[in-house]
């Protein structure tokens, strides 16, 4: 990934963070009481509106828990936490925001107006809801004493002890809690890699740093208003995600490649990458290994050197854009990579292995068919723009000239044109 691929996905994250870092300036405190507490919630409305609209569930149903939360610490925790009403308020609140956090990004998406979408919006406002009546009828004080008293008996108090004596209300157990969310928000950011879980962690970020300073003056109004505008950043990133990124190779689209291609200097080279024999590649080995093949090819790409972008062009078909390039300076690059491919081994297993694991267990090395070792190769053909009124449309067409040249000449090579 590029520098600014990076700092356009840490941007939301690196937003919480500025304000954080800087509260308690005179700037930010002056600009913290010209906003309106109601701020917040304005922007919640916006983002829920913006994400039912591109049906974008798992965002709305962020919104409705950062919002949720808000209107706890805003109309029940603007007193001194030393009370056992406003400390079981406090818990339920921060545990409830990191708890649905978590579980958004185990959701899969499924439509903000589904029975799915509407059964999640409802237990994620419903789940709140007890803990506001307990609070409002003055039962919450009475539980919480019972509770601690419970757990002092039968346990070690270490858990809800506090850790400093600045944030009495931050003990292990609190501390705890947040920590295995958070890892479960990245670990679900590595293994998703989609915008969405990313807008999750700044999220469980923003919140951390909110009941982390809690005694801090309007930090909730700061920064979860930062939060709503750094998860429209998010959203911007999403939407962005779905019409230029193809989601099978994680490559740019053919639709990033024309908005490329408009911004090209007046010196480009480019080069169309074809998988040799796919077809019957995909029709032996089925689909799911023809998807793995053409992963596989994808990430060989983003690794070209020479300064080339790659691109996915539609179906075994890929694209290389070199700007400031010549050929002479491309085709080396070119040819490391259909090397680095042509010499890559792909392991298929057995289409009839058993797939029954503890008999697999059982049998393992009797019988056992060995594992299938193949390559994949690719055949390219390279293009560079002449001198005059060349288009990029007409320099593509004559990669692809010389790509069918290449394939034409027995495949796995580079053609120049």
């Amino acid at each position: 990934m590029k520098p600014l691929q990076v700092f356009w996905r840490a941007l939301p994250a690196l937003t919480v963070f500025a304000i954080y870092l800087t509260l308690g300036h005179p700037f930010i405190d002056a600009a913290a009481n010209q906003m309106t507490a109601a701020l917040p919630y304005y922007l919640c409305v916006a983002l829920l509106f913006i994400s039912l609209t591109f049906n974008r569930s798992r965002l709305a149903l962020a919104s409705v828990n950062i919002c949720m939360a808000y209107a706890f610490i805003q109309n029940g925790l603007q007193a001194s936490l030393s009370s056992a009403d406003t400390r079981m308020l406090y818990t339920a609140t921060s545990l409830l925001f990191c708890l649905h956090l978590l579980m958004i990004g185990f959701y899969r998406e499924r439509g903000s107006l589904s029975l799915w979408g509407l059964l999640r919006l409802v237990f994620v406002i419903g789940s709140y809801i007890p803990f506001w009546w307990l609070y409002k009828s003055g039962y919450a004080a009475t539980i919480a004493l019972k509770l601690e008293t419970i757990y002092s008996a039968g346990f070690n108090d270490f858990w809800l002890n506090p850790i400093t004596s600045t944030r009495r209300w931050v003990t292990p157990f609190w501390l705890a809690y947040f920590s295995l969310t958070g890892v479960g928000l990245v670990g679900m950011a590595i293994w998703k890699r989609s915008s969405i879980e990313f807008a999750l962690i700044v999220a469980w970020l923003t919140g951390f740093l909110v009941f982390y300073d809690f005694a801090e003056p309007k930090i909730s109004l700061l920064m979860f208003s930062v939060l709503m505008i750094a998860l429209f950043v998010a959203f911007i990133q999403i939407t962005y995600d779905l019409a230029f990124v193809d989601s099978l190779t994680d490559l740019p689209g053919r639709r990033a490649l024309l908005e490329k291609l408009g911004t090209l200097p007046r010196q480009y080279v480019i080069a169309m990458v074809d998988v040799d024999h796919f077809k019957k590649f995909n029709d032996t080995h089925g689909h799911d290994v023809g998807d793995q093949v053409l992963k596989l090819v994808a990430s060989h790409l983003k690794k070209v050197r020479g300064g080339g972008s790659a691109y996915r062009y539609g179906g075994e078909e890929f694209t290389l854009v070199f700007p400031k390039r010549s050929l002479s300076q491309v085709e080396p690059h070119a040819e490391v990579l259909r090397k680095a491919i042509a010499d890559y081994t792909i392991v298929i297993r057995d289409k009839e292995r058993d797939k029954n694991r503890k008999l697999g267990e059982q049998l393992r090395g009797i019988n056992r068919k060995p594992l299938k070792n193949v390559h994949v190769t690719v055949s390219i053909g390279v293009a560079e723009k002449s001198e005059g009124t060349e288009t990029a449309d007409e320099v593509m067409k004559r990669a692809d000239e010389a790509l069918y040249k290449a394939k034409e000449s027995g495949r796995n090579r580079v053609a120049m044109s």
